[in-house]
Order: structure tokens, then C-alpha cells, then sequence
């Protein structure tokens, strides 16, 4: 592979507590910096005095003593403010070697006065599915699709346990009104958690992520008549190096992606169904988004369109034999290199494959009629 670029310069939205900036930003530049010798700075809007030094350091050298074949990337910068005010100053003076790369639907919950800006003036749209391609084509041609990866690391599913674990990964938040119809709050509660209700055999229900203490005792509360189900809600996580998620991922039977049927979610990039399935535990997910570009029905994982297909898929597993579990479990595994941080990386640095960045192209298995 030919490496053109040497170094560089991300402008990400926020830290890496987010997914977003840590696995479209942290751990692609680490593996870069590791495999490929690039250095790079990194940066985010941070009003602490270390923060604005290292904005200040990053900027200055990106504007006045830009390094050879330096790659400027923007990531998921929406606001008016100064940070971002800064940034599209940067653009305009270098527009050679930009990259806006974008993984959420933001036009659909924020001001797009900033995000139009840096789609018409970037060289190269980086975009997470196939519909943030559609949107964004309108204001830039050169628009491509590079999924977001998960790390690579090695805990796999070993065996189908007595009582079915089932797990969820993600933040409850609702954030503001507008965010309400397609937050992971009401995907939860409208498709999964009625659905599971309505199972009367022992499972386990494991959720990552909540921070909200009204939403821990509000989802304690809707299972209090609920005897059979196990719920474990793990708290007090270290989100910023997630390494410790997979091998909690891997006790899980089977992990869900429950997804409301809104524009906001259709844009999405599978990131949970990807998670799951790198760990071999099969995806029980709702056919929204990306989702159906990783999950195969009764190959990988279920996809569903409403909350009963949910309870048909969760007595599928519940009742499965053991053999066929395997057989799910193996298959989750088939595609997972199409979407590592190493692939991810090379799409990013190589020229000459920066019109080709497609990972739907190579995954071969969406053409067969499972």
C-alpha cells in the first residue's frame, strides 16, 4: 500500500466519551501511529487551560506550518461558535487534503448553517451509511461511505448458556424534545422491553451504558412484575478506554439493536449490531438503518420490523439448540475484517483508494438469499 499521508490533523466535536470520537477518531489514530508511523495532533473543544493549549498548538500548526502530506480532518463539528468558527477559517486556506467526516443525522437536531459549510468546502465527505450518503451528496460530490469499525481483540462466544443472557449497549438519554421519537430510550421501551415482557421462561437482561439514575429505577420499576427476568445493569464504566466492553459482550446469548423507525435512526451505521457480531454473539436487531447491511436473517442474527417479530426472535433463541446457536455464533464472525480499525485506516490514508472507500462493496454475503 502506498502511503501518502505522514501526518494528521483532527478536529473532532467532543472527547472521547463519546463512541463517535473514539472509534472514528482515537483508535483509528493510535493504530496509525503504531502500524504506520503516522503522527497526527488531536483535538476538541475543551475550556480547560490544557484544552485550549493543545487547540491553540494543533491550529496554529495546522494553519501557518501545515506539515508535508498532512491530512486535515473535521469530525461531526455542527456548532456556530468559535471552535468551529476556527475551523472553517482553516478550510478555506487549506483545502487541499480535507476530510468532514460525519456519522449521526445532525441536519435533523441542530442548526445546519456550520455543517453545510464544511460539506460544500472539504474536499472529501467521509459519511457512516448509506443515507447520510444521500444527504450529503447534495452539497459535495465527492461523498463516501467508511463505516465505522470496532476494535480488533480477541473474546468470542464460546457456548449458548441454560438461561438466555440477553444484552443491550448504549446510553438511555432522551437528550432534548426534538430528540425524543428516535432516542435509545423510546427504542427500548416501544420495541424490546414490552416485547420481553411477554416472555414467561428464565432470561437474563444485561445493560451497558445508562447513566440516568431516574431511568436505572423507571426500567426497575417496569420489570418489577416481571419475576423471570434477571436484570443486571452495570454502572460506574470507564468509557474512554473501552477494551474491558468486549469481554462483557461475550457473556451475552444474544445482543439487541432495537431502532425506531425515524429518519434520525435510518441513517445509522450498525455500530451495535458490528460490536456484537465481532465477538460471535448473533444481533437481534430491527431492520432500520445499516443494520441490515451486517445482520442476515436466521444466518447472523434476526432483524425485525415491530416489537412482536421480537418476541418471535427471542423465543427462536431461547429455544435453540445448541448446534445451530454454534452455527449463528460462527457466522457473526465471517465479515468482521470489512470493518476493523486497520481497514478503516487504510481507506483513510491511501489516495489512491480514496475514491473506492466502500465497505458494502466487499461484503459478499448481502448478495445470497439466506
Amino acid at each position: 500500500m502506498k502511503k501518502d499521508i505522514e501526518h494528521i490533523y483532527w478536529f473532532a466535536s467532543s472527547d472521547t466519551s463519546g463512541p463517535s470520537t473514539r472509534y472514528r477518531v482515537k483508535h483509528p489514530l493510535t493504530h496509525l501511529k503504531k502500524n504506520y508511523n503516522i503522527n497526527y495532533h488531536f483535538c476538541f473543544p475543551s475550556r480547560s487551560i490544557n484544552g485550549i493549549l493543545n487547540f491553540l498548538t494543533s491550529f496554529i500548526s495546522a494553519l501557518f506550518f501545515r506539515k508535508k502530506n498532512s491530512l486535515i480532518v473535521i469530525q461531526k463539528v455542527c456548532t456556530n461558535r468559535i471552535y468551529a468558527n476556527a475551523l472553517k477559517l482553516l478550510v478555506l486556506i487549506h483545502k487541499k487534503n480535507t476530510v468532514y467526516d460525519i456519522d449521526d443525522a445532525e441536519y435533523l437536531r441542530t442548526k445546519t448553517k456550520s455543517l453545510h459549510f464544511f460539506l460544500k468546502n472539504c474536499k472529501v465527505i467521509l459519511v457512516g451509511s448509506n443515507k447520510l450518503h444521500e444527504y450529503c451528496i447534495k452539497y459535495n460530490p465527492n461523498v463516501l461511505i467508511q463505516t465505522s469499525p470496532v476494535i480488533s481483540h480477541n473474546y468470542r462466544k464460546q457456548k449458548k448458556q441454560n438461561t438466555l443472557t440477553i444484552g443491550w449497549v448504549g446510553n438511555t438519554g432522551n437528550g432534548d424534545t426534538l430528540s425524543h421519537p428516535f432516542s435509545h430510550k423510546s427504542s427500548l421501551f416501544k420495541l424490546f422491553f414490552c416485547s420481553i415482557t411477554q416472555i414467561k421462561t428464565p432470561i437474563k437482561l444485561i445493560l451497558i451504558g445508562i447513566k440516568s439514575t431516574s431511568d436505572i429505577l423507571e426500567i426497575k420499576s417496569y420489570f418489577k412484575h416481571s419475576p423471570n427476568i434477571d436484570i443486571e445493569i452495570l454502572l460506574n464504566l470507564n468509557w474512554k478506554d473501552d477494551h474491558w466492553l468486549y469481554k462483557d459482550i461475550s457473556q451475552f446469548d444474544v445482543g439487541i439493536s432495537p431502532m425506531l423507525n425515524h429518519p434520525f435512526n435510518q441513517a445509522k451505521s450498525a455500530f451495535k449490531a458490528k460490536q456484537y457480531l465481532s465477538c460471535g454473539v448473533p444481533v437481534i436487531a430491527s431492520n432500520v438503518g445499516e443494520n441490515s447491511k451486517f445482520v442476515i436473517n436466521n444466518y447472523n442474527g434476526i432483524l425485525c420490523k415491530d416489537s412482536e417479530d421480537f418476541v418471535s426472535a427471542l423465543n427462536k433463541f431461547i429455544f435453540m439448540k445448541d448446534e445451530e446457536y454454534l452455527e449463528f455464533s460462527k457466522n457473526c464472525l465471517k465479515d468482521t475484517d470489512q470493518y476493523s480499525v486497520d481497514n478503516y485506516c487504510k481507506n483513510l490514508i491511501d489516495n489512491n483508494r480514496i475514491d473506492k472507500i466502500n465497505v458494502y462493496s466487499n461484503l459478499n454475503r448481502n448478495n445470497l438469499n439466506y
